[in-house]
């Protein structure tokens, strides 16, 4: 017994290069850096001012900031290579 084979369906092609450019992906990038700056810079006051330099604390900002930058790295090579 022989199942069934279907074809694929019709569905139209679209094109997503119209909707997602280098210089979209790049605004993009720069809004979200631009708003995690400033989310990033009341979070580190925030560690800073009632933290009291708690060694616990400066590993979480180091951590956190290291990590960050890593990320911004990555997706910015993404980009590039896109």
């Amino acid at each position: 017994m022989e199942l069934p084979s279907f074809g694929m369906p019709n569905f139209p092609s679209i094109s997503l290069s119209f909707f997602i450019n280098t210089t979209g992906l790049i605004v993009v990038l720069a809004l979200f850096s631009i708003v995690y700056v400033v989310i990033t810079s009341v979070l580190v006051y925030h560690w800073s001012a009632y933290g009291m330099r708690n060694p616990g604390i400066l590993v979480a900002e180091t951590l956190f900031l290291f990590v960050s930058l890593v990320l911004f790295v990555f997706a910015g090579l993404a980009i590039s290579y896109y």
